[in-house]
């Protein structure tokens, strides 16, 4: 098949039903136990339209994860852009906060990466994680207290996403109802200027 004989819009919408598709389906059952024709069938499509698109399942999953980081630091790189260093931690604390909501999808499916794939996760995720780790080196220096800040309010914040079934029990109440989303976002941003008066 000719990419050259496809509409524009026509491929640009199969691939994102395949990438959408996809996104449910890892989060779901982890890469080891997805199925290429399940995807197929939730995205309206075809299994040898999958692999058209992206050349298989494992290209596939690469491409959901890099899809979502690259989505995620873009959230943060406006955040930088929207003022100057004051408060630029609660800026990206918050954008991290708010794409997760958005995304409630991406920390299950990397949880699962990291459960299925084993020590092979870190040589992945170094790749995914370099451009914010040169965002973090570029606007906060290599001290070490920025460091700890950002691994504090990594974990207050996809924490909360990938614990959500055992804080509903906790809480007595659906962690991801507006009015709890609401709390968590306003406490996020209280801890991290209280993280960041204590690291200065």
């Amino acid at each position: 098949m000719d990419s050259s004989t496809i509409p524009a819009a026509i491929s640009d919408g199969v691939r994102e039903r395949i990438l959408s598709a996809a996104r449910a389906e890892f989060a779901q059952c982890g890469f080891g136990a997805a199925s290429v024709r399940t995807i197929a069938q939730r995205a309206e499509t075809t299994a040898a339209m999958i692999n058209y698109y992206f050349g298989g399942k494992q290209a596939l999953y690469d491409t959901v994860v890099a899809d979502a980081q690259g989505r995620l630091f873009a959230r943060l790189a406006a955040a930088i852009a929207a003022g100057g260093r004051e408060g630029l931690p609660v800026r990206l604390a918050l954008a991290h906060f708010d794409f997760l909501v958005e995304e409630r999808k991406l920390q299950r499916l990397l949880l699962r990466q990291m459960l299925d794939q084993g020590g092979a996760v870190r040589e992945r995720s170094e790749a995914l994680v370099g451009p914010l780790t040169r965002l973090m080196h570029e606007h906060f220096g290599d001290r070490d207290a920025a460091r700890e800040l950002a691994v504090s309010m990594f974990g207050a914040i996809s924490g909360y996403f990938i614990y959500e079934p055992v804080l509903g029990a906790f809480l007595g109440q659906d962690p991801l109802s507006p009015e709890r989303l609401a709390a968590r976002r306003r406490h996020i941003a209280d801890l991290t200027m209280l993280l960041e008066r204590s690291t200065q």
